[in-house]
């Protein structure tokens, strides 16, 4: 769990910085139930916004598409190794409400990877 929880922070960081080119990019709200945990990534609105686990209740708009997987299937998702369409064909990956939204969280997964500074 502590290995998607991190990438969760990359991708929060990444939203202060290039948050508006993802919502135009994206253009709805994801919620990620990893191993009981839930993730809400709302991409639909000014430069994006991301409640973790519990703070997700008042003035959090309503999820467009509902990710459930494990911890480290996410983190495969995050790190490119498995693509969704992959991965929801394995069963490992589940979805609920707009498919067709899934399919462009690849390019905010990547917003995610820590940035290597050399």
């Amino acid at each position: 769990m502590a290995a998607s929880k991190e990438l969760f922070k990359g991708l929060e960081q990444a939203l202060s910085k290039e948050g508006e080119k993802l919502v135009k990019l994206f253009k709805g709200v994801a919620l990620f139930k990893i191993d009981g945990q839930d993730f809400l990534l709302d991409l639909k609105n000014g430069s994006g916004k991301l409640y973790f686990d519990g703070s997700s209740g008042s003035g959090a708009p309503k999820a467009d598409v509902t990710l459930t997987m494990s911890d480290d299937v996410f983190v495969k998702l995050a790190s490119g190794k498995l693509q969704p369409q992959m991965a929801f064909i394995q069963g490992k990956l589940k979805i609920q409400g707009n498919i067709a939204l899934s399919m462009k969280l690849t390019p905010v997964l990547k917003a995610a990877q820590p940035k290597a500074s050399l």
